[in-house]
């Protein structure tokens, strides 16, 4: 697998910490829980934006050894 898969698998394992200890850390001593909320509006906003790159970016490796392609 190349640098460009394993550099996703970070910035989502980054994202993932993210979610977790931004909102029941970070906001711990906040006594209203709406920072947490718009933080979480915020995060999935860079989550769905970031699957569209890799969407987008998506290149299918088509093995000609198969025998499926002329």
């Amino acid at each position: 697998m190349g640098k460009l898969f394993w550099g996703w698998v970070v910035w989502f394992l980054f994202l993932f910490a993210l979610d977790f200890t931004i909102p029941f850390i970070g906001f711990k001593h906040v006594p209203k829980v709406t920072g947490s909320f718009l933080f979480w509006i915020l995060w999935i906003v860079v989550a769905i934006a970031s699957m569209f790159l890799i969407f987008f970016r998506w290149r299918e490796n088509h093995d000609n050894n198969e025998g499926d392609h002329p």
